[in-house]
């Protein structure tokens, strides 16, 4: 594989971009940080270069993979704390308006349209009244969200905009987080559906994970895995399969299960942590039983992946649980 001129010149910016940031407290949410993070996400915008090129490069070049790995790593933790002291502004004064200080709302308005659409495509369709649809198609009444954050913007548009009558289990990490959430979400939505909204603290790669969670994950008709859910690949991976690991119940039914997975490609794969459809493809259960390595079962049949927001870099793959 040839890489061009452009390709180091792209190589030789995130290096330096990396030592400037080495220099800063990104802590402090000063107006240099911020700029710089901006400058950041701007050049990820406005250069081009194949994943696979990227991948490349990144196999070989320590120097560039460790640049790489620290900027995807700074990048989270800007992003996660900025929305924390976001929340506890909105939280602590009910005066605030969410969107004045949150820029992407209509961002994610565009991403969970397009994500929507492609879920009709496969006959998945969020309850929007208390009858059922057509026996042939899924009615999701129950969805959980990994990894919601302080801020859980998508779940309250999927609440407000497609889907009135479902159940969101938005599950974090961050105690913080959840509890700033709750308030957040009873500011924002009208009571009927925040009464819907619902946090629960869990690592989701925790093994084994809590018996309600389990219990929770088994129900969901359709379950998200947040961008930043994984610092990596592998990490990602795992995590999808813990999942369905553990919320398969032996003594209950197995509930149809449909995954939406964010993702990233090209340049914005150093923020937002890269996963191959075909690497979920070929995910396989876990299993301890000698006599059962020989019935391995896939756990996922990818239905498509698709560049859903161009301007973000953002790829989104739909798979059904199997």
């Amino acid at each position: 594989m040839e890489v061009s001129t452009a390709d180091n010149i792209i190589r030789d910016r995130l290096i330096q971009l990396n030592n400037t940031f080495s220099q800063l407290n990104i802590t402090e949410h000063s107006p240099e940080v911020i700029r710089m993070f901006d400058e950041l996400v701007t050049f990820c915008s406005s250069n081009e270069m194949s994943s696979s090129i990227l991948n490349y490069m990144l196999e070989r070049d320590t120097d560039l993979a460790a640049a790489c790995e620290n900027l995807g790593r700074l990048f989270a933790f800007h992003g996660f704390s900025g929305e924390l002291r976001t929340a506890r502004i909105c939280a602590a004064d009910k005066n605030q308006n969410l969107n004045d200080h949150f820029k992407h709302r209509h961002t994610y308005e565009k991403l969970i349209q397009f994500e929507m659409n492609i879920l009709q495509e496969f006959g998945v369709h969020l309850a929007k009244s208390p009858t059922t649809n057509d026996e042939n198609d899924l009615l999701v009444t129950k969805v959980a969200f990994i990894g919601s954050g302080p801020i859980p913007t998508s779940s309250m548009i999927i609440l407000s905009d497609h889907g009135p009558f479902v159940d969101i289990y938005n599950i974090d990490m961050c105690e913080e987080a959840n509890q700033l959430a709750s308030v957040i979400s009873e500011q924002v939505l009208p009571p009927h559906l925040s009464k819907r909204m619902h946090f629960i603290t869990q690592d989701i790669s925790q093994n084994p994970l809590c018996d309600n969670v389990k219990s929770i994950l088994n129900q969901c008709q359709l379950i998200y895995l947040a961008a930043y859910v994984g610092m990596n690949e592998l990490e990602k991976l795992e995590i999808l399969r813990n999942i369905v690991n553990q919320s398969t119940d032996e003594f209950s039914p197995k509930t149809k299960q449909y995954f939406v997975i964010r993702t990233a490609e090209g340049l914005y794969q150093i923020l937002f942590p890269k996963v191959k459809a075909e690497k979920i493809a070929m995910l396989q259960a876990n299993t301890n039983d000698i006599n059962q390595e020989m019935k391995k079962k896939f756990l996922f049949q990818v239905k498509t992946a698709q560049l859903s927001l161009k301007e973000c870099g953002m790829v989104t793959i739909i798979a059904e649980s199997i």
